[in-house]
């Protein structure tokens, strides 16, 4: 077992804030091929799995690897996502100094539920969302609509299911096409003959500089819309009026400002040429016949669009 350890000890890692990692799966492929040189690893039964992962587990701590983690972007690019062995630091162990925030940031408002995924919560997948990143991940209108489609078929699809196989894919295939975008494949079927569906994820910065992941189709064309959206995200008030905003995202981003009045309609039309904060108000319809008035903003740098209504502004 030494030369294992040994082999293990020289085997690549990458370093992510001061800290080592080691290929979880690299160490997998090594102890695997070890224990059964002469077996592929389609044919290890599931005492051989576990002694593999037993083994692992011993050699890595005695290497000083603690725990195993996920790394997924911005802490690592698309190529190097995955499960990582991690040794635990000396500031792991200290506790956390007091620091002064200026106030919170979107991912925070994210995580304490002040801020929503205005196209994926109104589905149910924020939890699905969390199992696979520690950033915000969003879908544009066609990855939504596909998944639509799919539910709606006569095939056995669900939301969650999909989305679940949409981050999955995101994350273990795929080809990079750059340090911050993916295209990767998703098997869907129920829509149409089509089976194999190809998407592309695109890491991107919001205007607090945080990023965030927007998943779209591979293919998506979004001349219809004059500027990004960006982010699309909602908050507890405008979730709670339980409407589908898509339709007044669209109207959105096609210059229809809604109920503004001239003045503010011209605003916006600068805006959207000067590269300035954009606007619209739209009265939507709730229960009994009643309307509510939402607001719809998207920032100057198109990297957040906020649906919400205007007493929480």
């Amino acid at each position: 077992m030494e030369k294992l350890k040994n082999h293990l000890a020289a085997l690549p890692t990458i370093t992510v804030g001061g800290e080592t990692y080691l290929s979880y799966q690299a160490v997998i492929d090594a102890v695997a091929a070890f224990l059964f040189p002469t077996l592929p690893a389609d044919q290890i039964d599931e005492a051989g799995y576990q002694r593999i992962l037993e083994t692992a587990d011993s050699l890595c701590r005695e290497l000083g690897y603690a725990d195993v983690v996920k790394l997924v972007p911005p802490d690592v690019q698309f190529s190097d996502m995955g499960l990582y062995w991690t040794a635990a630091s000396q500031s792991a162990l200290e506790p956390d100094p007091v620091m002064i925030h200026a106030g919170p940031g979107r991912v925070e408002m994210m995580q304490d539920g002040l801020l929503l995924d205005a196209r994926l919560s109104q589905l149910g997948l924020d939890e699905v969302t969390r199992q696979h990143f520690k950033i915000p991940v969003t879908a544009s209108d066609g990855v939504i609509d596909l998944m639509h489609q799919a539910v709606a078929s006569d095939w056995p699809n669900d939301f969650k299911g999909l989305w679940h196989d949409i981050c999955g894919m995101s994350i273990a295939g795929g080809k990079d096409v750059s340090p911050t975008e993916r295209l990767f494949t998703v098997i869907i079927r129920g829509v149409g003959k089509r089976r194999y569906w190809q998407f592309k994820a695109c890491l991107k910065p919001d205007t607090m500089g945080d990023p965030y992941l927007y998943i779209s189709l591979a293919g998506e064309d979004d001349k219809d819309k004059l500027f990004e959206l960006g982010h699309v995200v909602m908050t507890p008030g405008a979730a709670e009026l339980r409407i589908d905003f898509a339709p007044f995202l669209a109207r959105h981003a096609q210059a229809d400002w809604g109920d503004l009045d001239k003045f503010d309609k011209r605003q916006n039309d600068i805006a959207v040429k000067e590269g300035y904060r954009i606007l619209s108000a739209y009265d939507v319809p709730i229960e009994n016949g009643e309307t509510e008035r939402i607001w719809i903003i998207t920032e100057a740098d198109r990297s957040v669009t906020t649906v919400l209504t205007p007493e929480e502004y």
